[in-house]
């Protein structure tokens, strides 16, 4: 595992500017292209007709708005987009870094709509080890399908982290087995934050003990920064909503 050069200077000129900006918004600029909220249960789901999205070109606007260098698309399901690999790849070949952060579910079968890229990042969320994260994604098998989504994204030659988010129930000696794993298993990054569901406060220790165990001084620095980098408000409000005979689109094939 190891932190790109070019993503460290992007990361240390994204503070500076940060710093000098006085920007509300930290370093890295967190996107939802899909507007609507999403519990982890939830994103194993996938199964609403009623979503909203910003347009490739409404999120290449607001990075440049933003004078992004780099962009964490999340928030909601990402994959749910139709669009989502359009949305990578513009902000990519606009000389940005661009971490795609997922529940995995459907990667697999959206894999082909991504190009490899030394400046696409796709980051896995793992709430634990195997019984943890099925508890929490409320279905039996969801960690072996996101390993599975880990797997084929490495095999297509992808650059792959992992995101746990920490809350106050969660266990460091159980993660740092699930950091071993995946290392075992070339992780090109781990990641740890609070996810922004906790209070400093309630969190903050144990933050910090997890985030020790990446043992990465680069992915650490990452971590903290996008710790310290809140998410934005959507721009605009409406975009295209899903279709009933687009459903069908988001079912996982096995």
């Amino acid at each position: 595992m190891r932190f790109p050069l070019r993503l460290s200077a992007d990361l240390a000129l994204a503070r500076f500017l940060s710093r000098i900006s006085r920007s509300p918004y930290g370093p890295i600029l967190r996107l939802s292209p899909l507007l609507t909220p999403f519990s982890l249960k939830e994103r194993f789901e996938e199964s609403s007709t009623d979503l909203e999205w910003d347009s490739p070109e409404e999120c290449l606007r607001r990075a440049n708005q933003f004078g992004a260098r780099i962009v964490w698309l999340g928030g909601a399901e990402p994959l749910l987009h139709p669009e989502i690999g359009r949305v990578a790849g513009a902000l990519a070949e606009s000389g940005r870094h661009v971490f795609l952060h997922t529940g995995g579910f459907s990667l697999r079968r959206r894999i082909h709509e991504f190009q490899p890229d030394s400046r696409i990042f796709l980051v896995l969320e793992f709430a634990g080890r195997e019984a943890v994260h099925d508890s929490r994604a409320g279905q039996p098998g969801a960690y072996r399908r996101v390993l599975e989504s880990f797997r084929a994204a490495k095999l297509s030659g992808f650059l792959v982290c992992a995101h746990v988010t920490v809350g106050p129930d969660s266990d460091a000696c159980e993660i740092g087995e699930l950091f071993e794993e995946l290392c075992a298993k070339d992780a090109d990054g781990l990641i740890v934050s609070s996810g922004g569901t906790n209070s400093a406060a309630s969190t903050s220790g144990k933050l910090g003990e997890i985030r020790g165990l990446i043992r990465h001084g680069g992915w650490e620095r990452f971590s903290s920064t996008l710790e310290s980098s809140p998410a934005t408000p959507a721009a605009v409000p409406a975009r295209p909503r899903i279709s009933g005979n687009q459903e069908g689109a988001f079912e996982e094939g096995i």
